[in-house]
């Protein structure tokens, strides 16, 4: 079954991707859609945002902890407010 692509757009896009990965435009538009798939599954979608999101929150977890007080006593605050 062949696939017609009538964006012309899109077609500059696949040409580029084929002269990039040296393979022919076929394979370039197979190895997108692999990508794609393989990043955005379908009953995972999640937008870029907060993909971007909890990777970063992953950095952050992984980074040490510099300072044992719990997060009250480094803001300054005590049992009546701020100090």
């Amino acid at each position: 079954m062949a696939l017609n692509i009538a964006n012309r757009r899109v077609e500059k896009k696949a040409i580029l991707a084929s002269k990039i990965t040296n393979v022919n435009k076929t394979a370039a538009v197979e190895i997108a859609l692999d990508y794609y798939l393989a990043n955005y599954k379908p009953t995972q979608v999640k937008s870029a945002a907060k993909r971007e999101v909890e990777n970063l929150f992953e950095e952050l977890a992984d980074l040490p902890i510099l300072d044992k007080r719990d997060a009250d006593a480094i803001l300054g605050y005590d049992g009546e407010g701020l100090v």
